[in-house]
């Protein structure tokens, strides 16, 4: 089952006449990785101009491409998502947060790492 956005860029893809689900070596699936290249560059490009309606432009951008990813590859995106959610609120001990000297976010004892594979089924 795909989530909306996920399922927006299907309904898109299909009346575009893509073919979907394919191979991660399919010419397809490099296509896709290709604009999800070109559209990070565009909003890394807006983001150092300080254009913020660029950025929000290409954040959105980026969004449809990577869904249309997953679509290509058949990857349930929302249910990574919440693996991966997941794995994240696990760096949390007791609603506490321990960050390093640059505020980043550390790994506690009681992370876990999402389990991709499981979620995909292979």
């Amino acid at each position: 089952m795909s989530g909306f956005y996920q399922e927006q860029v299907e309904q898109f893809m299909m009346t575009g006449e893509q073919k979907f689900p394919q191979d991660i070596k399919s010419d397809m699936a490099d296509l896709y990785m290709s604009l999800i290249t070109e559209e990070y560059n565009e909003t890394l490009e807006a983001f150092h101009k300080q254009d913020i309606v660029e950025v929000a432009d290409g954040l959105a951008d980026m969004v449809w491409v990577i869904m249309g990813m997953a679509a290509v590859l058949d990857i349930p995106f929302d249910a990574v998502w919440e693996e991966v959610r997941a794995s994240n609120m696990s760096k949390f001990v007791d609603g506490k947060v321990i960050k390093d000297e640059n505020g980043k976010i550390q790994k506690p004892d009681s992370y876990f790492r999402p389990n991709i594979q499981m979620v995909l089924d292979l």
